[in-house]
């Protein structure tokens, strides 16, 4: 490129070397292009089977800000991102347009870890207060937090959920939060301060919610293995269920796909959840043979 003065004194020659990176493309754009948007109205409560909605990507705006979210849901096969040396799927693109990602197994080669090995005090039922909160920071600090590569793709900020919103059953209680049974309750992506201070979590790594597993083709106490979720370990989510019996409980999702109420001081899986910046290239069609390998 040859650039002269205004004044046409003084002339100057650069050279701009320009890279075209083949097969890369923005993964929120990629995603929002290759899958048709389902209008259909997802089964949302537990009255009928959720295996019957089509499987895909659908939109909400039950959100804080409501902004649209994009969430898959049902058997996707298309949904799988290679990050960090593990794989991932897809949950949904976020109303900022960053995208939520779930590992597609547990920590440490699936190991079993307790929520909370204290729990008689309704307070142990929430993530912050939880061991498993430690456990997943360790672990995210040891493979992706020290790791500048990869941290540079990393969405930190109020993220998470671990507001109290769903209980089993009316004799369950949770201080001064209000909590519905899971008959009455219909799942939204809001989060709010519930009465005990607790709601949002700001954080780098965290774990799915209730609402997220919903949305995503999971039930209580109706099996299934024909979403995306599934992988044959029970796994925690962050989602508080109520305490009862000097017990604390919290959501977690059982081995056979159904969502069950456990206490504190049961075992499950951690599947981390992360945020990935809404302007992050990859390559890969997001099959299981051809993931998104984000770059």
């Amino acid at each position: 490129v040859t650039v002269t003065s205004e004044d046409k004194t003084v002339t100057n020659e650069y050279k701009i070397k320009i890279n075209v990176e083949k097969g890369k493309v923005v993964l929120k754009d990629e995603i929002l292009k290759v899958n048709p948007l389902i209008t259909k109205e997802p089964t949302l409560t537990t009255s009928s089977n959720n295996t019957s909605d089509e499987s895909g990507l659908y939109k909400s705006t039950a959100t804080n800000t409501g902004e649209p979210t994009y969430y898959f849901r049902g058997n996707v096969t298309n949904n799988y991102v290679s990050f960090a040396g593990f794989t991932w799927r897809i949950v949904r693109i976020n109303e900022d347009g960053t995208i939520r990602i779930v590992m597609q197994d547990g920590i440490n080669d699936n190991t079993n870890y307790v929520f909370n090995s204290t729990y008689d005090n309704y307070t142990y039922m929430y993530y912050a207060n939880s061991e498993a909160k430690t456990t997943l920071g360790d672990w995210y600090q040891t493979n992706i937090g020290i790791k500048q590569d990869l941290t540079k793709n990393i969405a930190t900020g109020a993220y998470y959920c671990e507001q109290a919103k769903v209980k089993y059953a009316n004799n369950y209680s949770s201080g001064n939060a209000s909590m519905k049974i899971y008959t009455n309750y219909v799942p939204d992506f809001k989060c709010i301060t519930d009465g005990n201070g607790k709601g949002i979590v700001n954080s780098n790594i965290a774990l799915l919610t209730y609402d997220e597993v919903v949305y995503a083709g999971g039930y209580l106490n109706q099996r299934n293995s024909n979403y995306y979720l599934y992988s044959n370990n029970n796994f925690w989510t962050m989602s508080p269920g109520g305490f009862i019996v000097n017990l604390a409980d919290a959501w977690h999702v059982a081995s056979t796909g159904n969502i069950n109420l456990a206490y504190a001081g049961a075992t499950s899986t951690l599947r981390p959840v992360i945020n990935i910046k809404s302007d992050t290239m990859v390559s890969g069609t997001g099959t299981s043979s051809d993931p998104y390998v984000i770059q």
